[in-house]
């Protein structure tokens, strides 16, 4: 084995069928979410509910808040279109208030639904970035002008800082809230 071989190469290109600025950023999009699953592993089912404090994040909470943002900049800022009501409601928008601190307790249910409802919205917003061919495009948002570019660039770092915080809460419930169940074997 040369040393050259010995070393691991990391590469990601732009998605096939984009533009490529917005291939690139939509390929990160995909390896990110690739990384910080495989850092996360299984949740265990009391684990995607748990919070360590009353009102504060849980796993389930964090992943619906990034399927909500996900889904509300790609399809409804980027591209003009209106989130459902159903998705809304499904996502918890309008309970989740990051800004003030509300998180409410996510709906029982196992990781398995969360990453279906993930798997499903990114397949959607895969979908959409074809349809982005002006990233340099800006678009009016509140009191903010806003580039595709940014829309995709913030969508990307979004879920990266959230997915920390999952990876965080698995950790903390392993260590205290998870250990009781080890004591049963």
């Amino acid at each position: 084995m040369t040393e050259e071989s010995a070393v691991k190469s990391f590469d990601i290109e732009p998605l096939e069928s984009t533009h490529t600025e917005v291939g690139l950023l939509g390929a990160a999009l995909v390896d990110g979410t690739r990384e910080w699953l495989e850092e996360l592993g299984e949740v265990p089912d009391d684990a995607v509910s748990w919070q360590p404090l009353p009102g504060f994040h849980s796993i389930g909470a964090v992943m619906l808040h990034i399927i909500d943002v996900e889904s509300y900049w790609i399809e409804q800022v980027a591209c003009g279109r209106q989130v459902s009501a159903e998705e809304t409601q499904e996502l918890m928008s309008d309970e989740v208030d990051q800004y003030r601190g509300v998180w409410p307790a996510p709906p029982r249910k196992p990781w398995s639904y969360y990453l279906g409802l993930h798997t499903r919205i990114r397949e959607r917003t895969l979908r959409l970035l074809r349809e982005l061919t002006e990233p340099e495009r800006f678009i009016q948002f509140a009191e903010h002008s806003v580039s595709v570019r940014w829309i995709l660039h913030h969508v990307v770092t979004h879920e990266a800082y959230h997915a920390g915080q999952a990876v965080l809460l698995k950790a903390m419930w392993e260590r205290t809230a998870g250990r009781a169940f080890d004591k049963l074997d």
